[in-house]
């Protein structure tokens, strides 16, 4: 599965309108693509930050969706006065223990890793971070995506409620820790926002 990350951060006076078109006619155009296998929306109206992830059953699919979808992004981002930036990722871990609720939250740590070392981190992270978190109480879903090309990669967790996301968060220090000595995964940002909607198939 892969999956291209849109992100628009925006006007906040603006943001509301933005949502309610990429949770509408925006979801509604992606879910009707052909190859798409869900769509996920999550904003932080307060920063003017929006969200939208669409998956694909192949990098062939994404690429083809991609021209197809372009005038929907573009006008999202007109309506929001608001930058883009997009990313594109294989999805080489993920599962789900619950959909996440409207207002669950949605933690994003991105990371880096040297492009000749992520099959090493892959290997790595699948092994040791997987396993402790699909334990973790409160926790949604969990995938771990990966850009094999340039390195750069992210993990996305949805939680119950931040107070379930923070307990685990001296966990997860751990788990990056041991990522960053064994294999060299560089963790920049970490970012949390809510969940709007989502109807990706983890399954």
């Amino acid at each position: 599965m892969f999956a291209r990350y849109t992100t628009l951060r925006g006007d906040r006076d603006k943001i509301e309108a933005a949502i309610e078109y990429v949770d509408g006619e925006v979801r509604a155009a992606v879910e009707a693509t052909p190859g798409n296998v869900g769509f996920g929306v999550a904003a932080d109206p307060a920063s003017g930050l929006l969200i939208g992830a669409s998956y694909w059953d192949s990098r062939e699919s994404m690429t083809a969706g991609e021209s197809a979808l372009a005038e929907s992004r573009e006008r999202a981002a007109g309506m929001a006065g608001a930058e883009m930036s997009i990313e594109r990722y294989e999805v080489v871990a993920g599962f789900r223990h619950s959909i996440p609720a409207r207002g669950a939250l949605l933690r994003l740590s991105r990371f880096l890793v040297e492009p000749a070392r992520v099959d090493e981190a892959i290997t790595n992270m699948r092994e040791g971070a997987v396993p402790r978190v699909k334990g973790a109480d409160g926790l949604c879903s969990f995938q771990l995506l990966f850009n094999r090309d340039t390195g750069h990669g992210m993990v996305v967790s949805s939680w119950e409620n931040r107070t379930a996301a923070d307990a685990f968060w001296p966990v997860a220090e751990q788990l990056r820790a041991r990522a960053t000595e064994h294999a060299g995964v560089q963790f920049l940002d970490v970012e949390n926002c809510s969940v709007i909607r989502t109807s990706v198939r983890l399954d």
